[in-house]
């Protein structure tokens, strides 16, 4: 059972067909903590879902979960509004290519990749999310939104002629659209396309397999979110617990290089920290995030 000491990143097992706000309300609702996920993932999709508790949300920003890894089916030939099974059907062709061929292109898109976002998609402008836009059937230019993302690996599960479609598994960095991406793929061969299966396989450290259903969980399910921080540690004194839980400055060795750590007293964590020269020329440790604990 989840309580008021509740603190770290669980990774959550998410349902096809359920929002990433369900999960993130419902934890919070349990924990009575707030609550956010690291990565959104559309309702059709399922897998996994991290989702940091209490103190951890302050440090989404320096969890290392760049890295992500899909394994979706493209459906050639046919395509939707939304690139994906959510959408009204828009368009539908003949296409003819080979198993050869697929392979050829899925290897062609790996590396740097600059994607334009789907009009249906949570991508915010002035602070609206693009498919409120669209849904209102309001002209938005998605092509000035195109952003650099990368592709590191392509596998292609299986391939069936046949029945039109494809297996793929796609190692991605933060921010791609998979949907878009199956369709550049689908363009690039000469075709249309949508998605009808989508599962985050990994996301960062966390693996699909090590997910656990919201229903079952328990506060050792949480990870301590300072284990998901790849940053060097710097150690202070543990006389100096109380000043850098007020967010005070330390001095530190000069040996230390002038960027971010993991900072601990004794064995405790007590945030992020920069390191950086004072005026006087010494170094210090400015904490940038706080651990902050209850009975302090």
């Amino acid at each position: 059972m989840l309580t008021m000491q509740t603190s770290g990143v669980v990774n959550v097992f998410k349902e096809k067909g359920k929002s990433s706000r369900f999960y993130t309300n419902k934890v919070k609702h349990l924990s009575k903590m707030k609550t956010g996920h690291i990565g959104t993932l559309d309702p059709m999709a399922f897998g996994v879902l991290p989702i940091a508790v209490g103190e951890a949300t302050k440090f989404i920003d320096f969890l290392d979960f760049d890295k992500k890894a899909y394994i979706y089916r493209i459906i050639f030939g046919k395509t939707t509004e939304t690139l994906d099974a959510e959408g009204e059907f828009t368009d539908e062709e003949a296409w003819d290519f080979e198993k050869s061929d697929l392979l050829r292109v899925l290897d062609e898109v790996e590396g740097a990749y600059e994607q334009v976002p789907p009009k249906y998609s949570a991508k915010k402008i002035n602070g609206v999310p693009m498919y409120k836009l669209a849904r209102e059937n309001i002209d938005i230019d998605t092509a000035s939104r195109a952003k650099t993302v990368q592709i590191y690996k392509n596998r292609l599960l299986k391939f069936n002629k046949e029945k039109s479609y494809a297996i793929v598994m796609s190692d991605v960095s933060t921010g791609t659209y998979i949907r878009t991406l199956a369709f550049d793929i689908a363009q690039k061969l000469g075709t249309i396309s949508y998605i009808d299966y989508l599962m985050r396989y990994y996301s960062g450290p966390l693996k699909i397999d090590e997910a656990i259903c919201i229903d079952d969980m328990e506060e050792d399910d949480l990870i301590p979110v300072d284990t998901l921080i790849d940053l060097p540690v710097l150690k202070l004194h543990e006389k100096r617990f109380k000043a850098v839980q007020n967010g005070m400055n330390s001095y530190v060795n000069d040996a230390y290089n002038e960027e971010y750590y993991k900072v601990y007293c004794a064995d405790k964590f007590c945030g992020v920290g920069y390191v950086k020269k004072d005026d006087s020329g010494r170094k210090n440790i400015y904490m940038k995030k706080v651990y902050k604990y209850e009975d302090n």
